[in-house]
């Protein structure tokens, strides 16, 4: 056999049981005053005027990069990055905020601008229910993607991949939102249901959220690589 092409189905077998295993990433917990995070950067700034709490994706460990490439293929599921806010606890009730966001340059083309709101959030940040938004699929041409606007996971385990194989189109639904702009997000939760709301329109209810109907937990703004995200106005109203 040619030297040249056993190193490249060498390298190729490399690749791909890289690939097909999954490999733990870095979940480091940074602790401030406010809040309680993972794999994310915190600061304060400003968007279209408003006051905001920015929040961006942490690319601190090579690990991240590869279980990215693997969810890219369909090999993986949304990467736990999250920033708990200290003190929130939540079993039913209204949680609303004021979310946007752009994609930084460099992103890629399967960023979609992801931001949205865990609740009922475990004290390690490993579990989780929560609703996001991909404001890039809002309005774009494509149908399929603009059927896929706003979305309902449960991590660590049911994520949009897991939704998509088991009960598509069930979980997530299309919004006319779109990035740059700020949309109201309003989710009422009441044992195993939630329904949400996008700028005022309730646009999906789950009523078999998958930690159960009396979890109970915190409340974390939660956002995806390829996204800078702002969030504002975040109220939560216990039940």
């Amino acid at each position: 056999m040619n030297k040249m092409l056993l190193i490249t189905l060498v390298l190729l077998a490399v690749i791909a049981l890289l690939l097909l295993t999954p490999l733990p990433a870095s979940t480091p917990i940074v602790k401030t005053p406010e809040y309680t995070s993972t794999k994310v950067l915190i600061s304060k700034g400003e968007f279209q005027g408003k006051p905001a709490t920015v929040v961006e994706y942490d690319w601190g460990d090579w690990r991240d990069w590869l279980n990215l490439a693997r969810s890219l293929v369909g090999l993986g599921s949304n990467p736990n990055a999250i920033a708990l806010l200290n003190g929130s606890s939540f079993t039913n009730g209204v949680i609303e905020a004021d979310l946007a966001s752009t994609i930084p340059e460099g992103s890629g083309g399967m960023a979609r601008g992801f931001i949205g709101i865990a609740f009922r959030v475990a004290p390690d940040l490993n579990s989780y229910e929560a609703v996001y938004l991909r404001p890039a699929n809002g309005r774009i041409d494509d149908p399929e993607r603009r059927t896929r606007a706003l979305q309902y996971i449960s991590h660590p385990d049911f994520h949009f991949d897991v939704s998509r194989k088991t009960n598509p189109g069930v979980y997530e639904t299309g919004a006319d939102i779109g990035l740059g702009e700020w949309i109201k997000l309003r989710i009422e939760v009441d044992g195993a249901t939630a329904k949400v709301y996008v700028n005022g329109q309730q646009l999906l209810t789950v009523n078999d959220l998958k930690l159960g109907a009396t979890r109970s937990g915190g409340v974390a703004l939660w956002v995806n690589p390829g996204s800078k995200a702002y969030f504002a106005n975040l109220v939560i109203t216990p039940k």
